[in-house]
């Protein structure tokens, strides 16, 4: 269902238009190949018709890696354009229309070990997690995806069974989220009730990627533990109210849509199906 929400506008986009600021970090390793993934989730089990879709980013090299939302780039890049129009009409209101929830995570991989840059509008986090490689088995069925010969592998990653589909053509041991630790880039995967699916769309191994993000960690991220940063999230939350209009912008209306395709009559929605079991 579509609400309409006012917000103070710094409550609400600092959060969105912090990604922009990466652009400012120092480069060094640069990815060679770039993967594009798109992500379904169904995150209540009692309405398998409600999907949360997201389109994903994986840049790599043989080293390391970085997996970061497509649809938040796209949302924040919409968002700065209607900024500056408003600032250019001397506009104190802003209709912003649809925001889509997205994920603010950037997923960091660097041999082997995994490490998720949280994104808020005051500074970026890093929370590194411990090391829980997948003890993945390899089988001997095989299909083409995307033109590549892909191999099938099952194994359990945070608490789920996944079947993932790879490919040694691409000897690089990533895949979307935080499926690794394969032979070769995980093209497909999707755990045992097909609740949880990453499919690759696109992979580009050729051209000028000099202009991409780099898939260094950021050297300004402070690193925390999950349950500190959960804790300041919350404080952070408990004082939203404390915050005043300084910039005297106004957002008017936002459009929240929860990336459902089903509308149908409405029912409870519980996320009883988290993306992840374990810490």
């Amino acid at each position: 269902m579509k609400k309409y929400f006012k917000f103070i506008l710094p409550a609400l986009l600092l959060g969105a238009l912090y990604s922009f600021k990466y652009k400012s970090n120092e480069r060094t390793d640069q990815p060679t190949a770039i993967a594009y993934y798109n992500f379904y989730h169904i995150k209540d089990s009692t309405q398998t018709g409600r999907l949360y879709s997201e389109d994903f980013i994986l840049s790599f090299n043989t080293r390391e890696s970085v997996y970061i939302s497509q649809t938040r780039v796209k949302q924040d890049s919409t968002v700065q354009a209607i900024l500056a129009a408003a600032e250019a009409k001397n506009s104190d209101v802003v209709d912003m229309g649809t925001y889509l929830p997205v994920t603010e995570d950037d997923i960091y991989i660097e041999n082997g070990k995994i490490a998720i840059v949280k994104n808020t509008p005051q500074q970026r986090y890093l929370i590194t997690e411990t090391d829980d490689k997948t003890d993945w088995k390899i089988e001997k069925e095989t299909k083409d995806l995307l033109g590549y010969t892909c191999q099938k592998a099952t194994g359990i990653c945070k608490g789920r069974k996944y079947t993932a589909w790879f490919t040694t053509d691409i000897p690089a041991s990533f895949g979307p989220w935080k499926l690794q630790g394969l032979p070769g880039l995980i093209l497909e995967a999707y755990d045992d009730r097909h609740f949880i699916k990453f499919t690759c769309t696109k992979l580009v191994t050729q051209g000028n990627l000099q202009n991409v993000k780099s898939i260094n960690i950021p050297s300004d991220a402070i690193s925390t533990t999950k349950k500190e940063y959960e804790q300041m999230k919350k404080a952070q939350a408990d004082g939203f109210n404390m915050f005043g209009n300084d910039s005297g912008i106004v957002v008017d209306k936002v459009t929240s849509n929860g990336g459902n395709s089903n509308a149908g009559p409405k029912k409870k929605f519980t996320i009883n199906y988290p993306l992840e079991l374990t810490d």
